[in-house]
């Protein structure tokens, strides 16, 4: 153990997590030394619980968001290891990954810093990974797009050229991962923390040249970087980029060029900075808001499920098709069902998901009624299911599990048409499925759900956590007193899992929730509290009706005010049935490793 991994976090968001774990796994690590520049009160619980149990994480907090570069330093003057590794908080090192960038390291002098093949999620190589020394020239070719005019001149970014298959020099490397001996690192005095974000990795590739140090890419060391996953706006980003450009330019190459020059380039950075904003805004009009935090969340929660869990091979050579992949409990299950052996067919309709498995193959939701599998574990509507049931029990299938809701129970209090029309077929496909497939050799179970949360990717409460994420403040209806029992979709796969063999729950019907019961407008304000919000929760006595003529403004029938009046009526249910057949033991309200 010999290296000393350095993370700055600001309200990194899930990404954090995988990053975590994919260090810890790391034989070489010394020491994880996590500096806290600003998260979420439930994600730092949830690292100080983490931190309380392994003694190689260290977490350095209380000083404020101080910027990446300070943070980084921060890191470097605890740090113990001979080698240290600055690595971004949305990054996953590769199993064995430092083991390799080491060897690759320690062939070349010293004074040399090692960067990695960095990755988008789907593996292709991401821009900045590699890349020319910023001049004042090949900035402006690259930012106004002359390279295609002029051949001669070095793109700044080489992820468009080939990689080579060996170890070998380059001019820059990213901050995202950057690898060197400690003793060379406190040599340059670390990163410039005139930066506060962004160039400061750039700065401290020419302070490396002008020491006579070396850059190397080591190409076997794939690391996937998320990018993009703080919970910041583009316009702090992009501020600071700006005025980090102009830092990193006027420092280096001051002197070589006219004050006018030098004029002029500040003028060309700001207005490209106010054209970015401007193009952001209007990119935010027609792009779901955290859409692509929920992508994020998708993909890391499959990594993390698969990948860092305890070895079982109890569902090995068994194939399992699961529908309804990509939404919460779905997306649990093609985890969960992968970490124990088990041979998936993820099927979706139209989210899809940039995650790969040797025993994982994406299908069209269209095609299930020919899939042959050993058992289905059905997450999409079940008013789709019955249609294919007895196409299932056909193709030899031997088990078949599906979700439903537990919202059921309360058609009897629903005014809504839409509401009330789609609970009545509800209640009939799940009479439907018990029917077609009782005394059968496909027997089939029906698990209701209540309020579902804990893969930051759908669902109500991730809804409600955007609302409250982007305007602090949240609309209730009357007293929002109704009892809610919130589950993790975790334990919904747990649950799936665990009864595909269990012959106490053939041809039956559980209700699963939460460890814990709550009020509603309670379960609200534990959501502000988990995001560090001021807790404002407003009573509309119009929410109902605001519902209603939204869900018929935007033609979205299932956007209506049973939402709101649902508030105040119970949802609560009896587990006991669950425990007491296959020992169903759900996690309290936002623990573990809940992600909203």
């Amino acid at each position: 153990m010999v290296v000393s991994v350095i993370m700055v976090s600001y309200h990194t968001g899930p990404a954090l997590w995988l990053a975590i774990d994919s260090v810890l796994e790391q034989p070489e690590c010394k020491e994880l030394l996590l500096v806290d520049n600003g998260n979420a009160p439930g994600d730092f619980k949830r690292l100080q619980a983490l931190a309380a149990q392994e003694p190689r994480l260290q977490l350095l907090s209380g000083h404020g968001n101080v910027g990446f570069a300070k943070g980084c330093n921060l890191g470097a003057k605890q740090a113990t290891g001979k080698y240290i590794l600055l690595l971004n908080p949305d990054s996953m090192l590769p199993e064995g990954g430092l083991t390799r960038a080491l060897v690759g390291l320690q062939s070349y002098p010293p004074s040399t810093v090692a960067g990695c093949f960095l990755a988008h999620a789907d593996g292709s190589e991401q821009r900045g990974g590699r890349r020319a020394l910023l001049t004042p020239e090949n900035a402006v070719v690259e930012s106004l797009g002359l390279h295609r005019f002029f051949k001669r001149s070095q793109r700044l970014n080489f992820h468009g050229t080939p990689m080579p298959d060996a170890t070998h020099e380059v001019p820059a490397i990213s901050g995202a991962f950057m690898l060197t001996t400690r003793a060379f690192y406190q040599q340059l005095r670390g990163l410039d923390e005139s930066y506060f974000l962004h160039m400061e990795d750039m700065d401290f590739c020419y302070r490396v040249h002008q020491a006579c140090g070396k850059i190397i890419c080591i190409p076997d060391v794939k690391v996937i970087h998320f990018r993009s996953t703080s919970e910041v706006t583009s316009a702090f980003v992009e501020k600071h980029k700006a005025s980090g450009f102009i830092r990193y330019l006027r420092t280096h190459f001051g002197k070589q060029h006219s004050p006018a020059f030098f004029m002029a380039m500040t003028l060309g950075i700001w207005l490209r900075y106010a054209l970015k904003i401007t193009l952001s805004t209007f990119d935010r009009l027609f792009t779901p808001p955290l859409a692509a935090r929920h992508e994020i969340a998708r993909v890391v929660l499959l990594h993390r499920l698969t990948r860092f869990v305890p070895n079982d091979n109890s569902l090995a050579g068994k194939t399992i098709l699961v529908t309804g992949a990509t939404g919460q409990a779905g997306l649990c299950t093609v985890a969960k069902a992968l970490a124990r052996g088990a041979h998936v067919i993820a099927a979706i309709h139209e989210t899809d998901v940039t995650f790969s498995h040797p025993h994982l193959t994406w299908v069209d939701y269209g095609t299930i009624s020919t899939i042959k599998a050993d058992y289905i574990i059905h997450a999409a509507p079940l008013t789709l299911l019955a249609e294919v049931s007895a196409q299932f029990i056909t193709n030899g299938m031997r088990r078949i599990i599906t979700f439903s809701s537990a919202i059921v129970a309360d058609l009897a209090h629903v005014t809504n048409t839409h509401e009330k029309d789609y609970l009545t077929r509800l209640q009939t496909a799940e009479s439907d499925l018990l029917s077609i497939t009782a005394n059968t050799s496909c027997p089939a179970t029906i698990l209701r759900t209540t309020t579902v949360y804990g893969t930051g990717a759908g669902g109500e409460l991730t809804r409600l956590a955007d609302i409250i994420r982007r305007f602090g403040r949240i609309p209730v209806y009357g007293d929002a007193q109704g009892w809610r029992h919130p589950v993790q979709a975790v334990d919904l796969a747990e649950a799936a899992l665990a009864i595909l063999q269990n012959p106490k729950s053939y041809g039956k019907t559980y209700t699963l929730g939460g460890k814990q019961t709550m009020k509603c407008k309670t379960m609200i304000g534990k959501l502000f509290e988990y995001l560090g919000k001021p807790v404002r929760i407003t009573s509309f006595p119009f929410l109902p009706s605001m519902l209603d003529a939204l869900g018929a403004v935007y033609q979205m029938r299932y956007i209506n005010g049973e939402m709101a009046r649902r508030m105040n009526r119970d949802l609560v249910f009896d587990i006991k049935d669950a425990i007491d057949d296959f020992g169903y033991r759900p996690q309290g309200f936002l623990e573990g490793e809940a992600v909203l």
